[in-house]
């Protein structure tokens, strides 16, 4: 087996000192002696038409350089899968909070005073705020010419469901549904930017995905990708919310053409709860035919989801929710329709699980429950039907490497260890465990598209090593990760390499930090890189010490010879002679790394990720059958992660996804009223707390996949999704009662428990 020197490690992040410290630059940090603020006027109006709009007054306020409003702005719709995103609204706000106009001006205060000061005249228009209702006949369009406001449809079939739900023992049919929630990252999302002498454009703005944000600015401004430059500062998070580019990044770049003057735009968090794009809020009919002997045969859904007014990524997020659990099991068959609906509610798009989470709550909750109707063991039935290495899916993925039985064992059984009595205050209090599992990619080919990454490496005179990777670090601890593989490749200690900050003129192409695709994709494009510069570094090393090339090694930052303990040259020795003498040597290595995957046709067949993700969760929770208030005890968290790069970084993605997980589950909740939310910023909307978070056991299970750096697979997003119907299914345990509506809070509880009450 392989010894690793600096891989599988608690490896402290490399950046955490200047976090810790407060050094570290995030976008608030960035100013400029003449830098401007800028600030959105928001449609009070979840659906109304414009009548007229009087900036007059904020023109003319001291200290104000300019404003905009949708005649100021190129007239190009934008948007990722569907170009249905105007920069201001042009004739018709679609959702409380749409973009209406926008003011630069000297500091903070004069910009919200300015905002308060434009005058818009609204004709109110009837509110679409339900996906069901928006469907019928007569149902106001969100979207003129959309027909019945459906945004995107899919329909997707494997093998005859029909013919095979008739020969089941079994068919069980229920619905589910899951709700909006909000990223809430540290960091409120904006953007800086400013026009460059030269023409060019430079934003400086924490996208997940630089390159493509970069596209999709200069699209909504009409100009070049290459006249646009995107830098990365120091990200607090993003959880999917910042994929993609919001309005803000082109309406800063249309303000700071105006006034000459570069412009930030930096969102309060009562507009990121207003804005961000929140978690899709599907309603999910499940159809599912079981054999007397636990074989899971065919699984059919029909699915209907709340796309908000504007699409982004919810069409992608849509196909997710469509099709990814059909391949966790051994089905016969499959089918699916599913639907993405235009409504006045805050759009919509992708968030840690991207779909996979909505559909896991009701595929892994329903087989607990028709588990337990007919008397089978849903553990039992899960390690029966689940899928295993070398299988071909449903849908056509190739299982490379995976731990998902032995995730499903450990999970069960470590959650019956210590367990609490099940029933306590003569019966008020009780306690159950449940199980749930999950399947996610690492990685992510849509249709014929490009799914690689690429890294540059490069040695300098003094031996210090530089990666350049087009990948963001959200502060997951992707550099760090970036510097572990490197470091292990070229035999350096991880002090000696820096991992560069990310600005697509100076980086190489990065599809994006998305799909759980960092570590597996761009790790195996700095593995690669690295290995092409070492083979620079160790050819020169020979010739230098005139020794044959199959005896030399790196360790520690000397290369060394296998058969000549005499011979130790530092790295440093080695790059003075590359660089600074005729040998020529670049010690320079620039790889592009594709998976070797083939992507999926036109009816979504095919192997679109390098790797397949799995994992299970056993739970166990405690009801207050009084009060309805449902308290999660602990989590065993057991991940196939293929190899563990960094374990410190590892657990804390594990407790992080956990703790996503049961806010998600049991706290938070989007509400509205007639399209108009109700909640204010965070008032009145309820999160998770340290004093709720339970004790939590991640457990890695490596299972070395061929695909990825020294066998490892992403992680990012798999923590999070067997959380939720994990917990369902130990309330389940504990008092009887099924919930299939998030989230599950004490009211719901409290109903579902004493249902005699209601009349009451």
């Amino acid at each position: 087996m392989e010894e690793f020197k600096k891989i599988g490690l608690k490896q402290s992040f490399v950046d955490a000192k200047e976090k810790v410290t407060g050094a570290a630059k995030y976008l608030d940090d960035i100013s400029f002696p003449d830098l401007l603020i800028g600030k959105i006027l928001r449609s009070p109006y979840p659906h109304a038409r414009i009548v007229s709009i009087d900036t007059s007054a904020a023109e003319a306020l001291p200290g104000v350089k300019a404003v905009i409003t949708s005649k100021d702005c190129p007239n190009i719709k934008f948007g990722m899968e569907i170009a249905d995103v105007d920069m201001l609204a042009v004739d018709k706000v679609r959702y409380v909070g749409d973009e209406v106009a926008a003011v630069a001006a000297e500091n903070d205060e004069i910009a919200q005073e300015a905002i308060k000061l434009i005058k818009v005249e609204y004709e109110q228009l009837p509110v679409v705020d339900d996906p069901i209702k928006a469907l019928e006949s007569g149902s106001p369009l969100i979207h003129d010419g959309m027909k019945d406001n459906i945004a995107r449809e899919y329909h997707v079939a494997r093998g005859n469901v029909e013919e095979d739900f008739a020969a089941c023992d079994y068919v069980f049919e229920k619905e589910f549904s899951t709700h909006r929630v909000s990223g809430l990252y540290l960091e409120p999302f904006g953007a800086v930017a400013k026009w460059e002498t030269n023409g060019r454009l430079t934003v400086w703005t924490g996208l997940q995905s630089a390159f493509q944000g970069r596209n999709e600015i200069a699209k909504a401004l009409g100009i070049k990708p290459s006249q646009v430059t995107v830098k990365a500062p120091f990200i607090g998070g993003g959880f999917g919310a910042k994929i993609w580019i919001r309005n803000f990044h082109p309406i800063a770049a249309v303000l700071a053409k105006k006034t000459g003057r570069p412009v930030k735009i930096l969102l309060t968090r009562d507009e990121e709860q207003l804005t961000t794009r929140p978690r899709i809020a599907p309603r999910m009919k499940l159809k599912l035919g079981m054999m007397k002997d636990g074989t899971l045969v065919c699984k059919q859904a029909t699915i209907i989801a709340d796309n908000g007014p504007y699409s982004w990524a919810a069409p992608k997020v849509l196909l997710n929710l469509s099709i990814r659990t059909d391949c966790l099991y051994r089905y016969k068959s499959s089918k699916c329709d599913s639907y993405l609906v235009y409504t006045n509610l805050i759009p919509t798009s992708g968030f840690r699980g991207y779909g996979n989470s909505q559909m896991h709550f009701a595929v892994e909750s329903f087989i607990d429950e028709c588990c337990r109707k007919v008397g089978l063991d849903p553990v039992e039935v899960r390690l029966k039907n689940c899928v295993h290495k070398g299988d071909l899916t449903l849908h056509g993925w190739n299982i490379k490497s995976c731990g998902l039985s032995e995730c499903i064992k450990v999970a069960a059984e470590k959650i019956k260890e210590n367990r609490l009595p099940v029933e306590e205050q003569n019966g008020r209090i009780k306690r159950g465990i449940g199980v749930a599992c999950m399947n996610h990619v690492s990685g992510n080919r849509g249709g014929e598209k490009f799914d690689g990454s690429s890294a540059m490496i490069r040695i300098h005179e003094d031996g210090g090593i530089f990666i350049f990777s087009g990948e963001s670090d959200l502060g997951q601890g992707a550099r760090t990760v970036f510097a572990q593989i490197a470091a292990e490749k070229l035999g350096v200690p991880i002090d000696d390499i820096t991992v560069m900050p990310l600005d697509t003129d100076v980086c190489p192409f990065g599809m994006g930090t998305y799909s759980s695709r960092v570590t597996t994709v761009a790790g195996k494009a700095v593995f690669l890189a690295c290995e092409k510069v070492l083979e620079q570094v160790l050819d020169l090393a020979a010739e230098m010490c005139q020794r044959q090339r199959d005896t030399m090694y790196m360790d520690e930052g000397f290369v060394k010879c296998s058969r000549d303990p005499s011979i130790l040259m530092s790295l440093k020795e080695v790059a003075a002679k590359a660089i600074r003498t005729k040998a020529g040597v670049p010690l320079t290595a620039y790889v592009t790394y594709d998976p070797p995957t083939v992507g999926a046709d036109k009816n979504f067949y095919g192997d679109y990720s390098s790797a397949y993700t799995y994992g299970a969760h056993g739970v166990e929770v405690e009801v207050d059958t009084v009060t309805g208030r449902v308290k999660v005890l602990r989590v065993i968290a057991v991940h196939d992660v293929g190899k563990v790069i960094n374990e410190l970084g590892l657990h804390g993605q594990i407790t992080g996804g956990v703790a996503q997980g049961i806010g998600w589950c049991l706290y938070e909740n989007m509400l509205f009223k007639k399209g108009v939310p109700a909640t204010n910023g965070l008032h009145g909307y309820t999160f998770m707390t340290i004093k709720d978070m339970p004790a939590v056991e991640g457990i890695p299970i490596e299972t070395n996949d061929p695909i990825g750096p020294y066998g490892a697979k992403g992680v990012g997003e798999p923590t999070l999704i067997p959380t939720a119907p994990a917990i369902a299914n130990a309330i389940e345990d504990a008092c009887g009662v099924r919930m299939r509506d998030l989230p599950i809070t004490p009211e719901k509880m409290y109903w579902a428990l004493h249902p005699q009450e209601k009349g009451n």
